[in-house]
């Protein structure tokens, strides 16, 4: 009921303009630099990966699935126009970067991650909200870096 709620606020508040906005993503918690650490280089090892981990912070927030994947955030980068050279992938990773995800670089594509309460790492894909535990072959296959909120 409130991801309903949430997804009308969006909708009334972009139809008008402005007006009152929605309530912003919350992180759910926090994990500390050690787990997600972990979190991360798993994911590297299970690609295959050699790619660096930058953790900016002692602690890393961590999301709920489901407000993901109904976040007003990612239904407005989502949205934007795909303009080759001037607004794509690395584009539209960095608009969810600022928002609340994760920043991910692959050897051919920029894309977002979240670490979910159950300690579950999850890819975003900023153009189209897939929300996946693995990324498909044109996102790439190695992992150049991890950088995390």
């Amino acid at each position: 009921m409130i991801n309903l709620i949430k997804t009308i606020a969006c909708g009334i508040c972009k139809g008008f303009g402005g007006g009152v906005e929605p309530s912003k993503i919350q992180h759910c918690g926090t994990i500390d630099i050690i787990t997600a650490s972990s979190i991360l280089l798993d994911k590297l090892d299970e690609m295959g990966s050699k790619g660096e981990v930058y953790l900016p912070d002692t602690d890393t927030k961590i999301y709920n699935l489901k407000e993901v994947e109904s976040s007003c955030e990612l239904k407005e980068v989502s949205s934007l126009s795909f303009v080759a050279e001037s607004h794509d992938c690395d584009d539209f990773a960095a608009k969810l970067y600022s928002k609340f995800a994760s920043l991910a670089w692959t050897n051919i594509h920029a894309l977002n991650y979240f670490i979910d309460e159950h300690e579950t790492f999850w890819w975003i894909e900023p153009q189209n909200k897939k929300i996946s535990k693995s990324l498909e072959p044109w996102q790439g296959a190695q992992i150049r870096f991890l950088l995390g909120r």
